[in-house]
C-alpha cells in the first residue's frame, strides 16, 4: 500500500512538473497542507508572545505553494523534507518580523548580547554569568532572571538562522528513514545541524547547557518537562537554554558561512 501512494505521488509530481497545471498544483496543496497545520501548531507552541495560529497557517500556506514549484524532482529529495524546512522557515521569519515582543525585552536582549560581544573582544572567551551580570552593573540573580525572559527572543534568532537557509544549502538528501509525523524531519534537521555545530565546540557549554540542549533539541522535551528532569524551575531552565543558544549562535553562524 505504501509504494502503491508513493507511486501515485511521484506520477502526480511528474504531470505537474511537466505540465504545470493549476488543478494539479492544487491537488499537491491539498495533499501537503496537513504538513503546514501540523508546523503551525508546533511553531506556535514554542514561542511565549506569540499565538497568532491563522496567521501561521496563512504563511505557511504562502510558503508551501512556493516550495511546490520549486521543488525539483530530480534532486531524489523528498518534499516532506525540502518544503518542511521552507514552511518552518517562513513561519519563523514572519513571527520575526512581528513586533510582538515586548519592547522592554527586545532591549534587554540586545543589551545582553552587545555586553558578550564586548567581553569577549575583552577576555577572548565566551564571558560567565558573573562577568556578565559585574559588567551589565546588575545581581547575579538579576542577570539570570534577564537570560530566562530573553529565552525566547534568543530561539528565534537562533532557529531563524538555521531555518532561514534553504534545503540544499544544508544538504538534505532523503537517504534517513522517517518515523512518526511529518514534523519530526524539521527536528532532525535541527539535531544534525546542531551536531555539526557542537564538533569541536562542545567545551563551550557546561553540563547543564549541554544536557538541557540535547533534551530540548535531540528529545524534544518542553520546558517544563526538562524542569521537573533536572528538579529545577522553568524559569532556571529557560536560563541555561539562553546562554548556550547564545553561545552556539556564534559557531553557527561560522558554519553556515564556510
Amino acid at each position: 500500500m505504501e509504494n502503491l501512494q508513493e507511486k501515485q505521488t511521484y506520477d502526480l509530481w511528474q504531470k505537474y512538473i511537466n505540465t504545470r497545471d493549476t488543478e494539479i498544483r492544487d491537488q499537491l496543496i491539498m495533499k501537503y497542507r496537513d504538513l503546514v497545520k501540523s508546523l503551525a501548531l508546533k511553531t506556535v507552541g514554542r514561542y511565549q508572545y506569540f499565538n497568532y495560529l491563522e496567521d501561521i497557517i496563512s504563511e505557511g500556506l504562502i510558503a508551501l505553494m512556493d516550495a511546490i514549484e520549486r521543488f525539483d524532482l530530480g534532486k531524489q529529495v523528498k518534499f516532506e523534507t525540502y518544503g518542511s524546512i521552507k514552511i518552518r522557515g517562513a513561519m519563523i521569519d514572519y513571527i520575526r518580523k512581528q513586533d510582538c515582543f515586548p519592547r522592554r525585552l527586545k532591549k534587554m536582549a540586545k543589551d545582553i548580547n552587545e555586553a558578550e560581544d564586548i567581553l569577549l573582544q575583552k577576555l577572548g572567551r565566551v564571558p560567565n554569568d558573573s562577568e556578565m551580570a559585574e559588567f551589565l552593573q546588575v545581581s547575579l540573580r538579576k542577570y539570570e532572571k534577564m537570560q530566562s525572559e530573553t529565552c525566547v527572543l534568543n530561539m528565534v534568532s537562533f532557529e531563524t538562522l538555521i531555518y532561514g537557509q534553504d534545503s540544499e544549502r544544508l544538504k538534505i538528501d532523503n537517504t534517513d528513514h522517517i518515523v512518526g509525523p511529518e514534523q519530526e524531519i524539521v527536528d532532525k534537521e535541527m539535531r544534525e545541524v546542531l551536531r555539526k555545530v557542537l564538533v569541536g565546540n562542545i567545551e563551550m557549554l557546561n553540563e547543564k547547557e549541554k544536557l538541557v540542549i540535547a533534551l530540548y533539541y535531540k528529545e524534544r522535551l518542553k520546558i517544563k518537562e526538562i524542569a521537573q528532569i533536572l528538579g529545577i524551575s522553568d524559569p532556571r531552565v529557560s536560563q541555561i537554554h539562553s546562554g548556550a543558544l547564545r553561545k552556539l549562535k556564534k559557531h553557527l553562524e561560522e558554519y553556515l558561512n564556510q
